[in-house]
């Protein structure tokens, strides 16, 4: 795994405005897999490209568990799965865009942004 400076990532899931609240992360799984990537994240192409065998390992989790929070992650549009092709019609490693990434700050759609994700529950 790459190394990604990270200032003590507990501290984030127990803020109250904490991004991580903000962005519905809310399993272990889910953290780990959106950490590994961004340590994968290639700011050229705005995605990372790793096998979900990949993030299995550099995480210590089993596939299907990466598979598990990858779909959820997508569900709540915090990364966006986009698959990718050989020449030859095989399936590659996919890539994956880190949506929050671009998501618009302003403080005024996140409160409304918050707000949605609480009613929709």
């Amino acid at each position: 795994m790459k190394n990604i400076n990270v200032t003590n990532c507990t501290s984030y899931s127990n803020g109250v405005n904490s991004p991580l609240e903000y962005l519905n992360i809310t399993t272990p799984a889910e953290f780990k897999v959106v950490m590994e990537l961004l340590c994968h994240y290639d700011e050229e192409k705005k995605s990372s490209t790793i096998s979900r065998t990949g993030i299995a390992r550099d995480t210590a989790m089993s596939v299907s568990n990466v598979e598990r929070a990858l779909k959820t992650l997508a569900d709540k549009d915090i990364i966006r799965i986009h698959n990718n092709y050989a020449d030859n019609g095989r399936q590659v490693e996919n890539s994956y865009e880190v949506a929050f990434l671009s998501y618009d700050m302003d403080e005024g759609k996140l409160h409304e942004a918050e707000l949605a994700l609480k009613f929709k529950s």
